[in-house]
Parts: structure tokens; C-alpha cells; sequence
């Protein structure tokens, strides 16, 4: 793997809040019951992918970087699980709220949501009480089905990388063909959608975290890769698995590495992902959603102010206790049990 990537000389951070914008648009019309939305409200799925793919770059010069595979787990936790236990918490109390029968009526169902979520098997239960009953989307952030997937590419990157140290680039190439097969046998989608399904995505990104250097495209090639990506969801009902990667991650790489840098001093966008769809779903529960321009452009900049605070509030705090916390256990690593 490579370490030749600067922080600064790419566009991940703009790349993360625009997908995550594109989920917001995308969700504002599937929660509110459009089955098919129309350009640019079609996108969230290929958002979702392009994450993935963002995550398998990331992710694996994060463990370079790390040295150690505990310190890498610590750092990885407190990214992602403080912010979403804040979130988790708020969405309990917004459906105990709604409750016809008061926040009290449903103690067993209330623990068994708190249990499951905050372990992020969202999937065993989605809502308290049947408050959510009658909605498009009966559950109060559809968005969370990702984060487990992350948390098990988090667990399969030191033996990826291992493989790869040892193996070469084949190991890649192994995972991506035996990914694509799952994803093509699976019959059920809902299983397809999981690991090992998805990790023709994520070892896209690891691929590009072996090159040496960025590889800087020629701006027409750039322009044809992004036109490809669009029109690909705007003409095709379904992307084949195997050609769908390909496609994201040229985009994804186009846009970090082919195109100006744009600098960008904060990264809102897994606030904005969490924070959108439970909002829309208690305003869709309430009666007060209307699907306008002014009311999109209303729920966006309130997502994003709302996104800020908990960047600065909590994520930000979790960023610095997680780095404080990995460089102990990576001491302790190194400097081994004391012998009596």
C-alpha cells in the first residue's frame, strides 16, 4: 500500500458532503412515497456505492498509517460510534414522543430498539411501537443499513492488507471476482446488499491506495468518466454488478485526484448523513412535509447547520479522544508486558 497521498491535495471532503447531499435529495423524495424519482433526486444508491469506494481508499491508509491493528480499531470506533449513539438516542426519544399511547406505554419495545441499534442491528427493529406504522418508509433513518457494512470492511482490513503485502495486487482481484459472484447468486437482494456483496466496492478503493502516486487524467477523459457515471443512472435501471464498481470508482477517482482542489477546513458529511432522514420522517409522521423547491432548500440548510454543531460537539471530540486513546495502545504495543 502507499503512503504517497497527501490530505490536502485531494477532494475527498467536498467529494463526502455532496454524496451525502445526494442522499438527502434522494431520501426527500423515497421517504415521502416518489418509488422513482427523477434526475437529480435518483441518485442516493450510486451515493451509497461511491461511499463504499471512498471508505476502501481511506480506510486502508488509515491502517497504514496506524502501525498497529488495535490503535487503528480504537481510532476507527471513535469516529464513527460517538455520533452515532448521539443520533440512536435522539431518534429513541423523537418516537417516544410520537407514541399515541405516551413515551411510557411501550417499555419492551423501547429496550428492545435501544438494544438493537445501538449495536447497529438496525434491521431487527426499526421503530417503537408501531409509531412509524403507515409511512412510505417505516423506519426512522433508513440511512443506518451502511454503517454495519462499514464496521465489517473496518474488521477485514488488517487481513486485506496482510494478504496484500504478501500476495500483491491479486488479492484485490481475488476479493473483487468472488464479490461480484456472491452478489450475482444471491436471489435476495436484501442479502446482496450486505458483505461480502459489497465488497467489490471497497477493495476498488484499495486498489487506488496502491498506487504510488496519484495519476493526474487528461480533463476530457475526467469529463467522459463523470458523463458516464450520470448517465449510467439516469438511462440504466440496473448496473451489473462487476461494471457498477468500475464505474463508481473511476468517478470517485476522477473527482478526488483529476479535478481542482478545493479546499475545505471541516467535513460535515457524516452528520448530514445521519441527521437528514429522521428529520424528514418525523416532518413526513407530522403532516408538515410538502415537496417543494422552497421546502427542500429549508430541510437542506437546516441539516447542515444542524450537521455543523454536532461536527463541532461531537464528532470532533470523538476524532481527538479516539486519536489520544490509539496512540496509548499503540505505546503499550510497543513497549510489550513487563516481565516480573
Amino acid at each position: 500500500m502507499s503512503r504517497g497521498y497527501a490530505e490536502n491535495e485531494n477532494n475527498f471532503t467536498l467529494l463526502r458532503l455532496l454524496l451525502a447531499l445526494m442522499v438527502v435529495l434522494g431520501h426527500f423524495k423515497l421517504l415521502s412515497g416518489t418509488a422513482q424519482p427523477d434526475f437529480p433526486f435518483n441518485l442516493a444508491g450510486a451515493a451509497v456505492d461511491c461511499f463504499f469506494v471512498v471508505s476502501g481508499f481511506l480506510i486502508a491508509l488509515s491502517y497504514e498509517r496506524s502501525h498497529d491493528v488495535w490503535a487503528f480499531y480504537v481510532r476507527r470506533i471513535f469516529r464513527i460510534y460517538p455520533m452515532y449513539v448521539c443520533v440512536v438516542l435522539v431518534q429513541t426519544a423523537i418516537l417516544l414522543s410520537l407514541l399515541p399511547g405516551g413515551p411510557l406505554s411501550a417499555p419492551v419495545s423501547t429496550l428492545r430498539y435501544l438494544a438493537a441499534n445501538l449495536v447497529m442491528a438496525n434491521f431487527l427493529q426499526y421503530d417503537i411501537g408501531g409509531t412509524l406504522n403507515g409511512l412510505p418508509t417505516p423506519g426512522i433513518n433508513p440511512s443506518l443499513w451502511t454503517l454495519k457494512i462499514e464496521l465489517g470492511f473496518y474488521l477485514a482490513v488488517p487481513l486485506i492488507v496482510m494478504a496484500v503485502r504478501r500476495w500483491g495486487w491479486q488479492v484485490l482481484a481475488f476479493i473483487f471476482i468472488g464479490s461480484v459472484a456472491y452478489d450475482v447468486l444471491t436471489t435476495d437482494p436484501r442479502f446482496a446488499r450486505q458483505l461480502p456483496g459489497q465488497l467489490q466496492f471497497f477493495v476498488v478503493g484499495m486498489g487506488f491506495a496502491m498506487l504510488k502516486k496519484p495519476v493526474r487524467l487528461h480533463p476530457l477523459i475526467t469529463v467522459a468518466v463523470g458523463a458516464i457515471f450520470f448517465i449510467s443512472w439516469n438511462t440504466l435501471r440496473n448496473i451489473p454488478p462487476g461494471i457498477c464498481p468500475i464505474i463508481v470508482g473511476a468517478f470517485v477517482y476522477c473527482f478526488a485526484f483529476c479535478i481542482p482542489v478545493v479546499p475545505m477546513r471541516r467535513d460535515l458529511s457524516y452528520s448530514v448523513y445521519l441527521l437528514h432522514a429522521p428529520m424528514l420522517q418525523t416532518l413526513i409522521l407530522l403532516h408538515l412535509f410538502h415537496d417543494n423547491l422552497l421546502f427542500l432548500t429549508g430541510v437542506v440548510v437546516t441539516v447542515l447547520s444542524y450537521a455543523a454543531l454536532s461536527e463541532l460537539a461531537v464528532e470532533r471530540p470523538g476524532i481527538t479522544f479516539g486519536h489520544r486513546l490509539a496512540r496509548i495502545v499503540r505505546r503499550r504495543a510497543q513497549v510489550g508486558p513487563k516481565v516480573a
